[in-house]
């Protein structure tokens, strides 16, 4: 299958010379948000920073299907090149292009602070809300549901007050100051949005996460996630 590539063209910072590829997905019904190039969409939108997406369908073999273990061992998106640097994993994507982009933490100490909520959003929170996400549509039907889905809301729950409690007021995770971390722990926080209750229950978790999404960043990024193809022409 032949890539197709379409150049988005945004203000490009002085000090940028390469074009940077994203490999994202399109074709996803009922998915918009959730897939992970959301995040590096909206990394590449809150920096300004230009670049060009190589667009798969999702619907017809999915990603382990395409040709892109050159840049991504796993063959799944989000996958990015950035000349000769090959970078998959969302997080890791996301700390890269900051961090290339000279908005990234500047010594070891302001680095611990960002990493360790980055990775909190991925490894304790994501594993349990995904499963919120799956048990509400792709596993409705599984066996011991009845037994198993609410303890994952119990254990769903248990993640967003102990959020709520780190946040204690904050706009933000880190310093006070969008970035990173709350680009992943927003777009986590996606995958329990079939749970109303949840964010019911955690008030200053839903205004947080509402208070991202807000940004204009996250607007042009949603609007281009799963464009595909059909944008080259427009």
């Amino acid at each position: 299958m032949t890539l197709q590539h379409r150049a988005v063209s945004v203000a490009v910072p002085a000090e940028v010379s390469a074009m940077i590829t994203v490999y994202a997905a399109y074709n996803f019904p009922g998915a918009k948000g959730i897939v992970r190039d959301i995040r590096v969409l909206w990394a590449l939108e809150e920096l300004g920073l230009p670049y060009e997406i190589s667009w798969f369908d999702y619907m017809k073999g999915g990603p382990a299907a395409m040709d892109r273990r050159a840049v991504s061992p796993f063959g799944k998106i989000p996958a990015l090149e950035d000349g000769a640097q090959r970078i998959f994993e969302s997080g890791a994507i996301v700390l890269y292009l900051y961090d290339n982009a000279g908005k990234g933490a500047q010594d070891a100490h302001a680095r611990a602070d960002v990493n360790q909520w980055c990775f909190a959003a991925l490894n304790t929170v994501e594993p349990v809300l995904i499963e919120v996400l799956r048990w509400n549509y792709r596993w409705r039907d599984r066996p011991g549901r009845e037994v198993r889905y609410p303890e994952i809301l119990e254990m769903a729950d248990e993640r967003l007050a102990d959020l709520s409690r780190a946040l204690g007021g904050k706009d933000y995770l880190v310093g006070n100051t969008f970035g990173p971390a709350d680009i992943l722990m927003s777009t986590v926080l996606d995958f329990a949005q079939s749970e109303p209750d949840l964010f019911a229950r955690h008030p200053a978790v839903a205004a947080y996460r509402e208070r991202c999404r807000a940004r204009p960043a996250y607007a042009r990024a949603i609007a281009k996630q799963g464009e595909g193809p059909k944008a080259n022409a427009a």
